[in-house]
């Protein structure tokens, strides 16, 4: 698994972000991805992005969990995060309605290493 996340977590602190739900159907989507063995922990990060970053489930704070949970990954990996990098990518991908799951898997890696 990418990040052991439940839509709760989502909701819980997206809601601390000042956000709402609106529509859940891409974000249940990208959290039943997290299960699948198929899936690089990149990609399954990409489609959990994809969800918050371009789908915009929320009300308010899509890229701020977005963000979040871009950290926690780095985290739970113990990777390295370049921090500045990381919100350019996130705003290029909510901005250019980026939806290729490579390509955002691809941006993430260049800030999470």
């Amino acid at each position: 698994m990418c990040m052991n996340i439940c839509k709760e977590d989502l909701l819980r602190i997206n809601k601390g972000f000042g956000g709402n739900l609106r529509n859940d159907s891409s974000l249940d989507y990208a959290l039943d991805i997290q299960s699948n063995n198929k899936f690089g922990k990149y990609n399954k990060l990409a489609y959990l992005l994809r969800a918050i970053l371009v789908d915009h489930p929320f009300s308010d704070g899509n890229k701020r969990t977005a963000m979040f949970f871009c950290l926690d990954f780095a985290e739970e990996n113990k990777k390295q995060v370049d921090r500045e990098l990381l919100l350019h990518q996130i705003t290029s991908i909510a901005k250019n309605n980026i939806t290729e799951i490579r390509n955002i898997a691809d941006r993430i890696k260049t800030c999470i290493k």
